[in-house]
């Protein structure tokens, strides 16, 4: 019995304890309820602004140092840099006129090569250029086919008048258009080549007059095996006359008169008869112009009667010789 009532005895016991400490509990919630009531009644009562302003004070004070101190760094440390830089303008002022006794150097040298720049080099250049030019007229053709050398002109009175300056294309562009005996100077393909444009159907058309120039000079090699430009140059020389006939008047009476004809005016005479013969025998005729004037000229070369130039050349002789 004795173990059943110590037990009793220790059971309520604790229930005692655990019911005081309930009881502490609570007054303890309770006391805290009350003073939290009386706190916010408190903090009503206070104004608002109060309540503001404590804290951003504090906030300041406890952000103001820290935030100083870092724009205070990079303040102090620009200021820092500041003398760090100044010194290397100062530096560079200093090193530009070290710069410039350096440039002296080469005005020093510059000097040197002057009597070499000096000494005579121009007059083998100018030999140098004399012989680098005489192969270049060597080499022109014309047409790019025919070449100017071994040209031989028999006839000494217009040797002068027939000018075998070499050009590829016969076309100067008028040079030597309004200048008295300046066509003397002109190629004497293009000299063919104008005459050509007088007649009806070849006035102004000159690239249509170099074109059957060029095809009738290929008919001459392919006929002949000859240098085309010897074959014209040989026709000039058989059908230019070389004596005409004028007319004197005495008085009333007029009379005919041989007289010798200019240089010039026989290449002249013998360039428009050949034209002439190829206007007139292209009338009618199968053949056409390039292949008629490459008849003609080879016809006058030969000296043949067939020929419109040579037939005219031995007319114009005739009546000087019976006018003498």
């Amino acid at each position: 019995m004795s173990k059943s009532t110590k037990e009793k005895d220790a059971k309520k016991t604790k229930a005692d304890s655990k019911k005081k400490k309930a009881a502490a509990a609570k007054d303890d919630k309770a006391a805290k309820k009350a003073t939290k009531a009386t706190t916010t009644k408190a903090k009503k009562k206070e104004d608002p602004k109060k309540k503001v302003t404590p804290t951003k004070e504090k906030k300041e004070t406890k952000t103001t140092p820290a935030k100083e101190i870092k724009a205070k760094k990079p303040a102090e440390s620009k200021k820092d840099a500041a003398p760090k830089t100044a010194p290397k303008k100062e530096t560079a002022k200093v090193e530009k006129p070290k710069t410039a006794p350096k440039a002296k150097k080469p005005e020093a040298v510059t000097p040197k090569p002057a009597p070499k720049a000096a000494k005579p080099k121009t007059p083998p250049k100018e030999d140098k250029e004399e012989v680098e030019v005489i192969p270049i007229f060597d080499n022109i053709m014309l047409f790019n086919q025919w070449t100017y050398q071994d040209l031989t002109v028999v006839d000494p009175g217009i040797k002068a008048y027939i000018s075998l300056r070499p050009v590829v294309t016969p076309h100067t562009g008028g040079r030597y258009a309004h200048q008295r005996f300046k066509k003397a100077e002109m190629p004497i393909v293009e000299r063919l080549v104008n005459k050509l444009m007088k007649t009806k159907k070849g006035t102004g058309r000159k690239e249509r007059m170099i074109k059957s120039v060029r095809v009738a000079f290929d008919i001459i090699n392919l006929q002949t095996g000859k240098n085309p430009i010897q074959v014209l140059i040989d026709a000039i020389q058989n059908a230019a006359p070389r004596e005409e006939v004028t007319r004197i008047t005495y008085g009333g009476m007029a009379q005919l008169q041989s007289v010798d004809v200019a240089p010039m005016r026989r290449v002249d005479i013998a360039l428009t008869n050949i034209v002439e013969g190829v206007y007139k025998k292209s009338f009618n005729n199968i053949l056409t112009a390039e292949e008629i004037l490459a008849r003609e000229l080879i016809d006058a070369a030969d000296n043949k009667p067939a020929s419109f130039a040579i037939g005219k050349m031995l007319e114009i002789e005739r009546i000087a010789l019976s006018a003498r």
